[in-house]
């Protein structure tokens, strides 16, 4: 459980606060967005018992809170950080920090901190990284539209 903490919350959040340092309202306002896509497909892959974080004695909802407010939520306001640079296209970020997530995971089912059930693997992950994405960008673009990041 530890390991999940700082791993999954502590060290993501020691990059968060150097991203808040660059773009404060762009964490605010990814940061819980993101959030909320991995509560929800956590929720759905724990419902269907397709893989468990460590320790496996404990809900899961508590073993994935580190990820669900730390990882993933970085890491899409990361994304999102560089689709506002401009440097790349939108959609070779999506690939670039889908395949990302999808090594972090692996590094989980490798040091053991995760297992697979019910036909789960890491292709079933990588595919379920995609959404979340691809929906960020598309609220980064509402939000755009919108002036939410204008100064």
């Amino acid at each position: 459980m530890i390991l999940n903490i700082i791993f999954g919350f502590i060290v993501p959040w020691f990059f968060g606060v150097i991203l808040y340092f660059k773009d404060k309202k762009l964490l605010l306002v990814i940061a819980p967005f993101m959030s909320v896509w991995a509560y929800a497909l956590n929720e759905i892959i724990f419902y269907f018992n397709f893989n468990r974080f460590i320790p496996l004695s404990i809900n899961e909802d508590i073993t994935t809170m580190s990820v669900n407010l730390g990882l993933f939520p970085i890491l899409g306001s990361y994304f999102i950080y560089f689709v506002k640079l401009k440097r790349f296209s939108p959609y070779t970020l999506v690939v670039f920090f889908v395949l990302m997530t999808t090594l972090a995971e692996y590094l989980a089912l490798m040091f053991g901190l995760l297992t697979y059930d019910n036909g789960w693997n890491i292709g079933w992950s990588l595919l379920s990284y995609i959404p979340p994405y691809i929906a960020g960008y598309l609220y980064y673009k509402k939000l755009n539209s919108i002036d939410v990041f204008n100064e």
